[in-house]
């Protein structure tokens, strides 16, 4: 009895031990599932970071791209606004200089004009004539032209009436007569024509 006692005993120790040990497998088995459940959440975690990280990183130079973009059009932009007004201004300053040379040279013109009208020998005349009209052809490719005036009807913007005359020939306001030409330079007055104008009474 006293062996059956003990064997009973043992059996149950080595049913107590497997039992032990099995709930030790099973237990290393769930921690080591939980382990890489764990480790598994961790990757998913530390991915998810990462790929926000390179997200707002794009997002970052994308938007220094697009800021980058934008002055270098304002740059352009201004560059060409610039070459066009310095290129107006040469313009400008051109045709100002031009039309200052040619006012100084009306008075010649003038000059010549008288010579050309008065009573001189042919021979002098047509010297006159000819640098007359080798200067009018080198003034006219400038720009320069003769307002018309003669016959034509008073305009302030174009005429300086010097005198009023009564004629029955004419219309009221009609220019009778020019005293002293003027001229426009490229369509810009440079001398206003000195005219005679006709007034009815």
């Amino acid at each position: 009895m006293a062996k059956g006692k003990k064997h009973d005993e043992v059996n149950e120790n080595v049913k107590n031990l497997e039992e032990t040990e099995e709930t030790m497998a099973e237990s290393k088995e769930d921690t080591q599932t939980s382990d890489k459940t764990s480790e598994t959440k961790e990757e998913k975690v530390e991915e998810k970071p990462a790929e926000e990280t390179e997200n707002n990183e794009l997002k970052k130079k994308n938007e220094e791209i697009e800021a980058l973009n934008n002055k270098l059009l304002r740059l352009q932009a201004d560059y060409l606004n610039y070459k066009d007004r310095v290129e107006k201004e040469k313009l400008t300053i051109y045709g100002d200089a031009v039309s200052a040379v040619i006012c100084d040279l009306l008075p010649v013109i003038d000059n010549l004009e008288r010579a050309i009208s008065a009573d001189v020998p042919d021979n002098f005349k047509e010297g006159v004539v000819m640098v007359y009209n080798q200067l009018m052809g080198i003034l006219n490719k400038k720009g320069l032209k003769e307002i018309e005036a003669l016959h034509k009807p008073f305009d302030h913007n174009l005429h300086y009436g010097v005198a009023y005359e009564e004629s029955e020939e004419f219309d009221d306001g009609i220019v009778i007569d020019v005293l002293q030409k003027g001229y426009t330079v490229n369509d810009k007055l440079i001398r206003p024509s000195m005219v005679r104008i006709c007034k009815k009474s």
